[in-house]
């Protein structure tokens, strides 16, 4: 069975996936949860930890090496289930997966805060914030810190960089209620 015929599977009958994503030629992620939607080039996954439905992830569906689907993977899946998390699944996303600039388009109209990565060792950046910028090669985030300041201005993120995309996590929606705006100094003149 190809992925895409797994990717199809999963989805169509919400099977829980332990999926192996190669980031470069030498590193590999994993991610775990349940396939909600996909397109021909992205995939949708809603993550899970700990038995509780959480956020959702975007990748490219190139980056898929595996779909695991075996005992311990069909075991969690019940226990999902006994736990009433596996009916908090969201089949349906309502984002543009035709490319990355419909994807971000996308959070942009919505005006929802992201987290992009680029998991890549050599690049490993982490961007939290709003869709400012769209262009046909990549995007332009304004980014907020750990203490919730947004930065000046928004920072470009090439798409072939992008290893992937989280939102509606409780993490980003939860810090994006207590963002802040740096205060601006005041300059004084003297006469």
């Amino acid at each position: 069975m190809t992925i895409k015929d797994k990717i199809k599977e999963h989805c169509k009958d919400l099977k829980f996936s332990r999926i192996t994503r190669s980031v470069t030629n030498d590193w590999d992620e994993i991610s775990r949860g349940y396939i909600v939607d996909y397109s021909e080039n992205f995939v949708v996954l809603q993550e899970t930890d700990d038995f509780r439905a959480l956020g959702f992830n975007i990748f490219p569906m190139p980056h898929i090496a595996r779909i695991r689907y075996n005992n311990h993977d069909k075991y969690y899946d019940k226990i999902m289930t006994w736990e009433n998390e596996k009916k908090k699944i969201e089949i349906s996303t309502n984002v543009n997966l035709d490319s990355w600039k419909s994807i971000f388009k996308t959070f942009q109209q919505k005006k929802m805060n992201v987290i992009v990565e680029c998991e890549d060792p050599d690049i490993g950046s982490f961007t939290i914030g709003t869709v400012k910028r769209v262009t046909d090669k990549n995007v332009f985030i304004l980014y907020f810190n750990a203490a919730g300041f947004f930065d000046d201005k928004p920072t470009r993120i090439d798409y072939e960089n992008i290893s992937k995309i989280m939102f509606d996590d409780r993490y980003i929606d939860i810090f994006s209620k207590y963002t802040r705006e740096r205060k601006k100094k005041r300059t004084t003149v003297n006469p």
